[in-house]
């Protein structure tokens, strides 16, 4: 089983990758909208945990709380596995 920390580095890895600049400096509690994290991207980095830990969100899932940072996605994230 996934520790949330596990988790948390790995969509790190993801956002940093893929969405921002490698330069930008975050963590997991920065907020997706601090760092200039679009809905699209949003949506990029959850069908990346849906495609990584063989869960499904549903538009219920995708609220406000569970979307503002990579901590509130990895621990609804752990929840779902």
């Amino acid at each position: 089983m996934e520790s949330l920390a596990a988790i948390i580095k790995e969509i790190s890895a993801f956002t940093k990758d893929n969405i921002v600049d490698a330069n930008l400096v975050f963590d997991e509690t920065s907020s997706f909208k601090e760092l200039g994290v679009d809905s699209f991207s949003v949506i990029q980095i959850v069908l990346f945990i849906e495609r990584t830990y063989n869960v499904s969100m549903t538009d219920k899932d995708l609220t406000a709380d569970n979307l503002s940072s990579i901590k509130a996605l990895a621990e609804f994230t752990l929840k779902c596995i």
